[in-house]
């Protein structure tokens, strides 16, 4: 197959064929009407209008032919256009040029082609008229004037639609610039070359106060300051014989006047034109009056906000917490004073980093980030976004960190993670760190006080906790009912004093991650049923019974069975507790999607809503004096929250004040565990 040949003026012809703004238009009649013509005159299957463009031939209309181009390598009226001639090819199948080419050898199976070119009133040939049969067929030289006729009538059609369209264009332009016109704040005025006043747009009426036809016409001195006519007179001859030099806008500050005599300074740019031969004139006039009457307020508001600013910026930089701010891009805005007491960097170091992970500690950053892909569900830009990545979508973010300062060493931190926007585009983030490390050092001695004291208190404990049960069962002969009273308030107290070491011990090996867990898949419904046995004689001291049911199947998952007997009691003791006598506590055994959902329900007095953030810590009690009369030592639901969460399951709770409470916790199913 022979490909067209590149054409020698190849960019000022696809020029030309820009011009006519005719490519990728819509079907036009006046093209369908020739095509048709074309089609019936010679009996051909396919009569078609081409545009040849850069890599394409374009069909403006095309009759009998379902496509809308081709590539212009393959195309027939690429090699029609190169020259004047006509482009005849009786049998295309032997013809060396085309006998292989796509369009013979497949649809739409060319086996005659008879092309005419068409060209813009410049005379570039811009595309073809032309015919195709699926056989091989003689064309004569009548039939070629025939069709050469046809092509000069495309051609017409053609360039008279380019000249309705640059007309259109020009219109358009036309109707847009005196749209600006009229509707410019700035007065707009043109002026001939003796200075001779030819249009004023309203904006120029308004500020100068007179009517059009009161001030067309009129010199153009009439509208400057008196002091300043002589010197626009001077201006106006030189403009008028020399116009402006290099082409470039005359911008200077006048003083001109209104119609009532009162005068303003203005700021005037005056730009040149050519009409026909001669020299016209546009000026913009702006009144800068408002402008200089407020330059002192300005001045004054600048004063105002660079004390705001350094008072800003002073609060900033005395504060104890590190203050960084970055854009979208990670590129660092504020790095306060605070931070490079923290850390160590400065600004220019961090700037010069380019990000605020190298603040991070590396695994913790890669860890962080990986679990919050997973929750989001796609990964993570970079690992920097594992910081702001719920600020940017809006969540509240503060989570302890781990920083790590210039020299290396490591600093435990609070962050604080907020968007600013920008009116109601999001323009980047501001993080607030808390050095964290005195409150460590204090938890940690506190934790180890508590520790070193439960310790040292149990033993004791247990040993009057034997001797008072060896009293009550009369170790030391019969005791009075009167000393019997006093003996039981004193076991009760010791039984509970247990009770709080253990928790709190409890508590420390959680924290200190010593507690051991033994995890085995095992049915859950008999852990319930033992723990309400357990509990069964505790709740009838309040008149309180149990209701277990559970759904149909076993239900399995992997557990440490004294870990979780303790949290099944705690959570039943507690609705006993707090369910009404006579209540009736529903416990439920229930399969989710995943997960075995366990759920003990009470109707009591229920949980304050402004209590909910607090519930699961320590020592939290929702009615401190209800609490105390029922017992308790306000760390059952802490502890219970650590074991499931060592489960990989969740514990929460709902509740409708003076209804009932519903805690309950969810845990994977034994086939689907992590």
């Amino acid at each position: 197959m022979l490909e067209p040949p590149e054409i020698a003026d190849e960019v000022e012809r696809l020029s030309a064929l820009c011009r006519l703004n005719l490519l990728d238009t819509p079907p036009d009649e006046r093209f369908e009407r020739i095509t048709r013509s074309a089609q019936r005159m010679f009996n051909v299957p396919i009569a078609l209008v081409t545009l040849i463009d850069s890599n394409r031939q374009w069909f403006k209309s095309r009759a009998g032919l379902a496509l809308a181009e081709t590539p212009r390598r393959i195309a027939f009226c690429a090699h029609a256009i190169l020259n004047s001639a006509p482009l005849i090819v009786g049998d295309t199948r032997a013809d060396p040029r085309f006998a292989d080419n796509p369009l013979v050898t497949g649809a739409p199976h060319i086996g005659f082609y008879a092309g005419i070119p068409i060209h813009d009133t410049g005379g570039w040939r811009v595309g073809t008229l032309c015919l195709i049969d699926h056989q091989a067929r003689h064309f004569s030289s009548a039939d070629v004037s025939a069709l050469c006729d046809l092509a000069q009538w495309a051609e017409t059609e053609l360039n008279l639609y380019s000249l309705k369209q640059a007309t259109a264009i020009c219109h358009e332009k036309e109707s847009r610039l005196q749209a600006i016109v009229e509707h410019a704040g700035d007065a707009i005025v043109t002026i001939d070359d003796k200075g001779t006043i030819e249009t004023f747009n309203p904006a120029a009426q308004r500020i100068f106060g007179y009517r059009p036809e009161d001030i067309i016409g009129q010199p153009i001195m009439r509208l400057a300051a008196r002091h300043y006519r002589a010197g626009l007179a001077r201006d106006l001859a030189v403009l008028a014989k020399n116009g402006i030099q290099n082409g470039k806008s005359l911008n200077r500050q006048v003083f001109v006047e209104r119609s009532n005599g009162e005068r303003f300074p203005a700021n005037l740019v005056v730009s040149e034109m050519r009409i026909n031969d001669r020299r016209a004139f546009t000026g913009l006039v702006r009144d800068i009056s408002n402008r200089r009457r407020s330059s002192e307020d300005v001045k004054r508001a600048n004063r105002q906000l660079a004390e705001t600013l350094g008072l800003q910026q002073a609060i900033l930089d005395s504060t104890r917490y590190a203050i960084i701010a970055v854009n979208l891009q990670g590129k660092l805005t504020m790095f306060n004073a605070g931070a490079q007491r923290m850390l160590g960097y400065t600004a220019a170091d961090m700037k010069a980093h380019g990000s605020l992970a190298v603040l991070h500690d590396p695994a913790e950053l890669a860890a962080r980030g990986a679990a919050l892909a997973a929750e989001l569900g796609h990964p993570l830009a970079a690992l920097a976004d594992a910081v702001v990545a719920n600020a940017r979508d809006g969540r509240r973010d503060e989570s302890e960190w781990t920083y790590v300062r210039k020299d290396g060493s490591r600093l435990p931190v609070m962050l604080s993670v907020s968007a600013v926007w920008d009116e109601q585009v999001l323009a980047g983030f501001v993080v607030i760190a808390q050095d964290l490390s005195e409150r460590k050092k204090i938890e940690q001695l506190k934790n180890e006080f508590v520790s070193t004291l439960s310790h040292e208190l149990r033993t004791p404990l247990t040993s009057i906790r034997g001797s008072l049960g060896l009293l009550a069962g009369g170790a030391a002969g019969a005791i009075p009912t009167t000393a019997m009273v006093l003996l039981d308030i004193a076991t009760k107290n010791c039984d509970r004093l247990v009770r709080l070491i253990n928790d709190m011990l409890d508590v420390e090996k959680i924290e200190s991650g010593s507690m051991r867990f033994e995890a085995v898949v095992q049915p859950l419904l008999p852990l319930i049923e033992q723990a309400v046995a357990a509990t069964n004689a505790y709740a009838a001291q309040f008149q309180v019974s149990f209701d277990l049911r559970a759904d149909a199947g076993e239900t399995r998952a992997a557990v440490d069975t004294d870990r979780l007997l303790q949290v099944l009691i705690n959570l039943l003791s507690n609705a006993s507790k707090f369910a009404p006598s006579g209540d009736v506590v529903e416990v439920r055994l229930r399969r989710l999607a995943g997960v075995a959902r366990v759920s003990v329900t009470d109707h009591g007095v229920g949980i304050p809503e402004q209590f909910r953030d607090r519930i699961f810590q320590k020592f939290a009690q929702a009615d401190a004096t209800d609490s105390r009369q029922k017992g308790g030592t306000g760390l059952g639901l802490n502890i219970s929250r650590a074991i499931i969460e060592k489960h990989h399951g969740t514990i929460d709770f709902t509740s409708v004040p003076g209804m009932r409470t519903e805690f309950y916790f969810d845990l994977p199913l034994a086939s689907e565990q992590p």
